[in-house]
C-alpha cells in the first residue's frame, strides 16, 4: 500500500470508531493496533487524521476511492469491522456505516 492508501485506510478505520457516536477506549486501542500495522508510523500524522474526520467529516465514498486495489479494498473494510466490534457489540450505527463501506 503506498502512503495515500494508508491514510486512507487509517481515515476509514477512524470513520467506523466514530459511527456509533460513542467514544471507546477498546475502539482506540483498536486504531492503534490498526495504526502500527500498516507502519503508520512513516510519514503517516494520525492526529491529523483524527483532526480530519471529527472536523471536516469526510464522505466515506471519496475516502474509500482512494484505495485502489481490491486486496487494499478488502483490508480496509475487515479493519473497519475490527474497529465496530472492539467495544464487544455492533450497533446500528456501525452496521448503516459498514454497508455503505461495502458499497
Amino acid at each position: 500500500m503506498n502512503q495515500d492508501e494508508i491514510r486512507a485506510t487509517l481515515t476509514v478505520a477512524l470513520m467506523a470508531a466514530f459511527a456509533d457516536g460513542a467514544k471507546d477506549e477498546r475502539e482506540r486501542d483498536a486504531i492503534r493496533k490498526v495504526a502500527d500495522a500498516l507502519g503508520a508510523g512513516e510519514g503517516i500524522d494520525l492526529p491529523q487524521i483524527y483532526r480530519e474526520v471529527l472536523i471536516a467529516r469526510p464522505d466515506i465514498g471519496t475516502v474509500a476511492a482512494r484505495i485502489t486495489t481490491p486486496e487494499a479494498r478488502q483490508l480496509a473494510y475487515e479493519l473497519a469491522v475490527g474497529v465496530c466490534e472492539a467495544d464487544g457489540s455492533r450497533q446500528p450505527a456501525e452496521q448503516e456505516f459498514l454497508a455503505r463501506l461495502a458499497t
